[in-house]
């Protein structure tokens, strides 16, 4: 396990066995008479078409983000380490190195993201899955491209390998497990950085799509030599729908004046070099002749995406949220390529989607390269010839700015403030013997400094400090269980030191019962010194009174028990007195079996036990520690009587 903040890349974890349904012969031999194999049938699920929300953890950028996304691939973290890999790209049964999960990124135009479609509909058509019946799902969506446009977005099946990893954290790393129970996380990286339209200066709105690329990776591009410069038109390929003729009229849906969403088409190209000069050249036209905004009778995208973040804030407040938000998100992919597209369109399965708009936004570089680090309170040099600017806070080069203070006496005076951050670094205070090391109340941090002001930031830190903590719950918890089983048990060890005869313990971080330690050591003197302690020895069983029997005893023993004296004499001569007394009944004095109780000897028990009850909760629970109906007020301590006193003091001098 690798310690918090820092993680192990694995190339990936291979399972045991690919996903399927497997035939499980056991057979036996051996024996001196044949067994009958047996066969077990064991289905292994992974998904397939669709993924299960439990699975993912978190994906980069944002679902409905804005922002500078230009410098960081996506990707998508999956909690379980071996799912990349649980199928085989190439229709086999086998384990392969090459995962079966792609993330692609499109943008607006590029591709269409379908509704609900049947699962065996989901793929290219004539594409063989291996067993066509395992399915987790009966519908998914599919990402509907070109196969101009495949080959320039889409990962090559070498690239495969390089974009899945295997990620080992902490899992007391909240930043890296993101709440993963293992530590062992999958992550799906892009193969496309979602730039920002620096041609046309624009903003530009992508969708992620975590594909299915199983049984497809033919279609995938070769891979080719690598670039040096990167140019945003060639990530935007219009060849499709550049190369019909407008004259030709195929579809006015096509060429633009049909609103379409967000979708912008080049409807506009005609004007600038016209269908025929781009079948002359024999290859995509591309850049700002292709934005033909300005002749579709909607908005184009420079204008559209903003509005993309206020239309999934409204979908989530509808009872249908889950749908709708989906529905918003993939709001400018459903333009239906497919219908259109003069070249071979790819079909594959869409596990998992969310769109993020690239902006011009500053990045974290940019930030601090623009930060302001003058003084607090500086203004910039005036322009020649302005009127001067009005005077500015007061501050000085410590950082300290001179603020309005109202004494509790009533009085407007002048104080200095500084915040946590500082122009330079800062030496600490050294030691002063008059003032004690740790501060117990804000008052005890307030200085006066050379020029008579009072620097209030160390006790307003202090006292910011005290009420951030207090407005928890779990801090003024507690403090109360200190206050009533540490503070109470300091106070019972300074008691018991002064009237016991042996050391008692130190109060330690751990909680020390006083109770259970005072009487160990009390049973211990008192077995040293039994007699001095527990007086003389008192025999097992007390003498009685002396009974004076008048006559025979057995006439007494048999008077007293009702029973016939001659009748079991009798008996006696002839089976022994043992068995005759066995044999002789004895009167009952409820022959019935009932017992009548006594209610007023009944209600005087209840009353002395309950009185015993009390006696004993005073000694074991006292400070009012008992509760109920019954339960006594207990008398104030002297540190209630203490905090009474200062909160009266407090209010008296606010009044005043």
């Amino acid at each position: 396990m690798p310690r918090t903040g820092h993680f192990i890349l694995h190339s990936n974890v291979l399972p045991t066995l690919t996903a399927g349904r497997y035939e499980l012969l056991s057979e036996q031999s051996g024996t001196p008479f044949p067994v009958a194999p047996e066969r077990t049938h064991v289905t292994v699920a992974s998904p397939r078409f669709t993924m299960p929300t439990d699975q993912i953890i978190s994906a980069f950028p944002p679902a409905n983000a804005e922002g500078a996304f230009g410098d960081r691939l996506p990707q998508i973290v999956l909690k379980r380490r071996t799912l990349p890999w649980e199928r085989n790209p190439a229709g086999q049964p086998t384990v392969s190195t090459t995962p079966w999960l792609a993330l692609v990124v499109v943008a607006e135009g590029e591709g269409q993201l379908s509704t609900a479609t049947p699962v065996a509909q989901c793929v290219t058509p004539g594409t063989t899955l291996l067993d066509p019946d395992d399915r987790d799902v009966e519908q998914g969506l599919y990402l509907a491209v070109t196969e101009t446009v495949v080959k320039k977005i889409f990962p090559c099946r070498e690239d495969l390998e390089l974009l899945v990893h295997v990620r080992e954290v902490d899992i007391n790393d909240t930043e890296l497990a993101n709440g993963d129970d293992d530590g062992w996380l999958a992550v799906v990286l892009a193969n496309r950085l979602p730039v920002f339209d620096t041609a046309n200066n624009k903003p530009v709105r992508y969708m992620a799509c975590l594909v299915n690329v199983e049984g497809q990776l033919d279609a995938l591009p070769p891979p080719e030599p690598p670039v040096e410069h990167f140019a945003f038109e060639l990530a935007q390929d219009w060849s499709v729908l550049a190369a019909i003729d407008p004259q030709t009229d195929p579809d006015r849906r096509v060429m633009g004046g049909i609103g379409l969403g967000s979708v912008v088409l080049p409807g506009g190209i005609q004007g600038a070099l016209g269908a025929q000069a781009v079948a002359r050249a024999g290859a995509p036209v591309v850049g700002p002749a292709l934005d033909g905004a300005s002749a579709l009778a909607e908005a184009p995208v420079a204008r559209q995406w903003a509005s993309a973040t206020e239309r999934v804030a409204a979908a989530a407040l509808d009872p249908d949220a889950k749908r709708l938000v989906r529905d918003a998100m993939a709001a400018g992919f459903h333009y239906p390529i497919e219908l259109f597209a003069q070249e071979k369109v790819y079909r594959f399965p869409v596990l998992a989607h969310w769109s993020f708009t690239t902006t011009e936004g500053a990045t974290f570089e940019t930030l601090m390269q623009d930060l302001d680090v003058g003084l607090l309170g500086s203004l910039p040099a005036p322009a020649p010839g302005a009127p001067p600017a009005p005077p500015g806070p007061e501050v000085v080069q410590t950082g300290h700015i001179g603020l309005a203070h109202r004494t509790r006496r009533g009085d407007a005076v002048r104080a200095w403030y500084r915040g946590p951050l500082v122009p330079f670094p800062t030496e600490r205070d050294p030691v002063d013997s008059h003032r004690p090391l740790l501060a117990h109340a804000a008052d005890q941090l307030r200085r006066v400094v050379p020029d008579g002001r009072e620097d209030l930031s160390l006790a307003a830190a202090f006292e910011i400090g005290r009420l951030l903590a207090l407005s928890q719950l779990s801090v003024v918890s507690a403090l109360l269980r200190f206050r009533d089983a540490q503070f109470g048990a300091g106070r019972v060890r300074e008691l018991l030191s002064k009237v016991a005869t042996f050391p008692l313990p130190a109060l330690v971080d751990q909680r020390v019962d006083l109770g259970r330690f005072v009487a160990y050591q009390v049973l211990g003197e008192m077995v040293k010194h039994p007699a001095e302690t527990l007086g003389p020895r008192r025999p097992v069983a007390d003498p009685g009174r002396p009974l004076a029997v008048e006559g025979d005893l057995d006439a007494v023993i048999a008077g007293g028990l009702g029973l016939n004296l001659d009748e079991v004499r009798r008996m006696g001569a002839q089976i022994g007195i043992l068995a005759a007394l066995t044999q002789t009944r004895a009167p009952l004095a409820n022959p019935d079996g009932q017992v009548k109780l006594d209610e007023r000897a009944i209600a005087g028990l209840r009353g002395a036990q309950n009185t015993e009850l009390r006696g004993v909760l005073d000694v074991a629970a006292p400070r009012g520690l008992q509760r109920g109906p019954g339960a006594r007020a207990a008398a104030p301590d002297p540190l209630d009587l203490l905090i009474e006193r200062a909160a009266q003091g407090d209010a008296q001098e606010e009044e005043g």
